[in-house]
């Protein structure tokens, strides 16, 4: 038997031990997010449950929620997600599974393009520094996961995406595939296994083929390997393509969007658009030297100015009409990033009560050919540096 048909046999077994388990009432929460790995893992708990429907159904009581998160960026994966979600729709309904379908998403007011481009918050640079992730997803999805209050949440993490991954999940794990409130059937899996599960298994609501293909029009090329995968897997393999938001600033070179904008050519001015904003976030002109505070801090630090933001959202909304036009085109739905007039009149709205309020927000303060910069290791702190953006803004 290959190992991943024995190891999708022990982790159905695994989640009919805990789904029967009568010592744990309560309902479930399954993560879910279109990717392979929270697809599988999904799959394999919507497996279980139409065994006990056949075989035992007055065990099958146990209601669990299927919660995703909508960030409003994320071009790549939602279309599809939206699609395998009616076909999950579909086959619950036609089961009569206890599962329901929970879709969540963050207020205007910690929506990613009213931060940066209304109160001119700055772009998240690292995975330790991503704002966004818990704005856009943890919080609308903690807030639904409370008044859910489910007895475990099942999740689809690997031991093998990384080292560090691999730390915390032996770090929280209770057994093989418990934590306290976890519940990971997926957690032995290499990338190998997934991949062989989705194209030999396929799904409970249909095939993975536009999944396997998602990855492919990411990456180039995506097939199984002939190695087994190990520790640190994805950095290396052509079918652990990023997906997520489409203008992300975390990566450092997007290869997966610039390679996905390729069979999607609609989607190309939102890669040039997130080039651009991360160099208008580095030019030192585009910071107000200060915090919403008042807060005097160095020259090209500070909050994005209200200039800067206004230039911003002009690019944006050029962006948004190119899409449009090319959507049209190549016969694809057009997709925006400031997805209503809500969230459009509230950008606005702050960038006149930051003007009102905050005047120092308007525009970096102007300066000399010199100006003082803060040096580690000076006597008095302080250097004088040479303007190099003077002849721009004179």
């Amino acid at each position: 038997m290959d190992d991943y048909k024995m190891k999708s046999t022990a982790a159905i077994a695994a989640i009919l031990s805990a789904y029967t388990d009568e010592s744990e009432p309560g309902a479930w929460v399954a993560a879910y997010s279109g990717g392979k790995d929270s697809t599988v893992a999904f799959d394999l708990l919507v497996k279980a449950m139409l065994m006990l429907k056949r075989n035992n159904p007055a065990l099958l009581t146990r209601t669990v929620y299927l919660t995703t998160a909508n960030t409003g960026l994320d071009f790549v994966t939602d279309p599809l997600k939206q699609s395998e979600l009616a076909k999950i729709k579909t086959l619950v309904e036609r089961e009569g599974l206890p599962i329901e379908i929970v879709e969540v998403q963050s207020t205007n007011e910690n929506s990613f393009m009213f931060l940066t481009i209304g109160k001119g918050y700055p772009l998240p640079k690292s995975r330790m520094s991503r704002w966004c992730t818990g704005r856009l997803k943890i919080e609308p999805s903690q807030k639904a996961h409370k008044d859910i209050a489910p007895v475990l949440t099942l999740t689809g993490v690997r031991l093998s995406e990384s080292a560090e991954r691999r730390r915390n999940i032996e770090a929280r794990q209770e057994s093989e595939y418990r934590s306290n409130t976890e519940l990971m059937p997926i957690v032995n899996f290499t990338l190998d296994d997934v991949w062989s599960y989705l194209v030999r298994e396929g799904m409970a609501w249909g095939d993975a083929e536009e999944l396997g293909q998602l990855y492919k029009d990411a990456t180039g090329e995506c097939g199984l390997r002939q190695r087994k995968a190990g520790a640190d897997e994805k950095t290396d393999d052509p079918c652990g393509a990023r997906t997520g938001c489409i203008i992300c600033p975390v990566v450092k070179i997007d290869k997966s969007s610039q390679e996905f904008a390729k069979s999607h050519p609609w989607l190309q001015p939102y890669v040039d658009l997130r080039n651009l904003m991360i160099e208008m976030y580095k030019d030192p002109r585009n910071k107000a030297g200060r915090m919403r505070s008042g807060k005097v801090l160095e020259y090209g630090q500070g909050t994005f100015t209200i200039k800067a933001r206004m230039a911003l959202y002009e690019a944006v909304r050029q962006a948004e009409f190119d899409n449009e036009e090319l959507a049209i085109r190549y016969g694809a739905k057009p997709q925006k990033l400031i997805y209503s007039n809500e969230l459009d009149e509230l950008i606005q709205q702050q960038w006149q009560t930051d003007l009102d309020e905050y005047p120092w927000l308007e525009d970096a303060d102007e300066i000399g050919l010199f100006y003082e910069t803060k040096i580690k290791g000076l006597a008095n702190g302080y250097q004088l540096v040479w303007n190099i953006y003077h002849d721009m803004t004179t």
